[in-house]
């Protein structure tokens, strides 16, 4: 079961407009909501491109999903701690280290084989995260910087006793 909040916004056809204060607004107080309403956590509120990795793109990286995380509605990183661009891990490499990178994007619900291939699946899982968690670098590889903040969302996830998102 889900129920999906459709959102007016330009988005990647149009050059990806901003979002208006008085339309997030709406948002956090319609998703408070359904989230109270329906006995949810926090965790089931995902965008388009966290379920549809592949296919779809938004609600996109100028979402303000720090937003919603300070109202209470999401999770966000917090200080990812000293990072780097540095490419830890890339596409195209295998073995126990990505491996354990997959099983980290699925415990977090991005629904991601767990092959233990840096396969084109594990990319576009990478980049939903890159895209709703930093996205000022979406670029399909694992450095420093990102693999801080995929640790700090699942030890959140772990702490506040959330369930997987829906996949």
């Amino acid at each position: 079961n889900a129920i999906g909040i459709e959102i007016e916004n330009g988005g990647h056809d149009f050059g990806l407009p901003p979002y208006p204060e008085e339309q997030i607004a709406a948002v956090c107080a319609l998703v408070a909501d359904i989230l109270a309403r329906h006995s949810l956590p926090m965790s089931a509120v995902v965008g388009h491109s966290d379920v549809a990795l592949a296919r779809k793109h938004d609600p996109g990286e100028h979402f303000p999903w720090a937003t919603l995380a300070a109202a209470g509605l999401s999770v966000w990183p917090g200080a990812a701690g000293p990072g780097g661009a540095d490419v830890l891990i890339s596409p195209g490499e295998s073995g126990g280290h990505v491996q354990a990178l997959q099983e980290a994007l699925a415990g977090i619900g991005y629904g991601v084989d767990v092959t233990g291939d840096f396969d084109s699946l594990t990319i576009d899982a990478l980049v939903a995260f890159q895209r709703r968690f930093r996205p000022q670098r979406i670029n399909g590889v694992v450095d420093q910087e990102c693999l801080n903040m995929i640790t700090d969302i699942i030890e959140q996830t772990l702490r506040l006793g959330l369930s997987r998102p829906p996949k």
